[in-house]
């Protein structure tokens, strides 16, 4: 194993690095929950001031729930930029969680 990959693995040990790659996991599903929570409500868009994406991680999220086909983008209204609308893979899956009593804790 060449130094860059010794390295790469140590730093993978580490608190810092497990938390981010947990929080790459976790952030994209608690950003789908909760777009079709508030889709299931009133059947609209979800305008990206409703969403809380500050930080590098939660626009990562988005990015993931885009490029997963699991959102679409839409053009925003009088106040937003965009909006947010699950696919219908986008609502199976959050579909299944709420039927598994999946929680953001």
């Amino acid at each position: 194993m060449g130094a860059y990959e010794d390295l790469i693995q140590k730093l993978k040990q580490t608190d810092a690095v497990q938390q981010v790659l947990a929080s790459l996991e976790k952030e994209p599903v608690i950003l789908l929950n909760d777009i079709c929570k508030e889709y299931e409500v009133d059947n609209e868009p979800v305008p990206d001031h409703h969403l809380h994406v500050s930080g590098y991680l939660k626009k990562v999220a988005l990015q993931t729930l885009l490029s997963a086909g699991l959102l679409e983008r839409q053009p925003g209204s009088r106040l937003s930029i965009y909006s947010y609308k699950p696919t219908l893979a986008g609502m199976k899956y959050y579909q299944r969680l709420v039927k598994e009593g999946w929680s953001r804790e």
